[in-house]
């Protein structure tokens, strides 16, 4: 994913580029420092931050939740996936759970491991790549750059 933002204030104008897993928080943050948010109250920032209600919520994001509450420290198969995001939710096609896996895989949310008939994929967290404890996995890095124009 790539966000280019441009600010300008008093004629001074500066582009800034993030690329790669960006978290909302993150942005947030950012343009806070910046000083867009000045003369809005820090409340109303962190209300810009907060989760979004269900009902607005992607479907991506919906999967990412479900899969961060269901799996978060163990290996799980897109069928696996589907199983019990269709006993808690909705219905899904496969092919719609496998798509959203391998979004997630290249934004570094997850990691994944076996051939494609017997992928497997398991959140990234900080306990997992501080040290590899599966020899031969790779890990994706999920972090951001930001570029000023100045």
């Amino acid at each position: 994913m790539k966000v280019k933002i441009e600010i300008e204030d008093d004629g001074m104008k500066s582009t800034h580029v993030f690329e790669g897993a960006i978290a909302r928080e993150k942005i947030i943050d950012f343009l806070a420092a910046a000083g867009v948010f000045s003369g809005r109250t820090e409340e109303m920032v962190k209300k810009a931050a907060s989760p979004k209600p269900e009902e607005n919520r992607t479907l991506r994001d919906r999967l990412e939740i479900f899969v961060r509450e269901e799996f978060p420290e163990s290996w799980f198969s897109s069928n696996e996936l589907k199983d019990r995001y269709e006993a808690a939710s909705d219905d899904i096609k496969l092919s719609t759970v496998s798509t959203y896996l391998s979004r997630m895989y290249y934004d570094g949310v997850l990691e994944r491991r076996g051939n494609r008939n017997q992928r497997q994929y398991r959140l990234v967290t900080e306990e997992f790549t501080s040290e590899v404890k599966y020899p031969g996995t790779i890990f994706k890095e999920a972090s951001w750059k930001a570029e000023s124009g100045w």
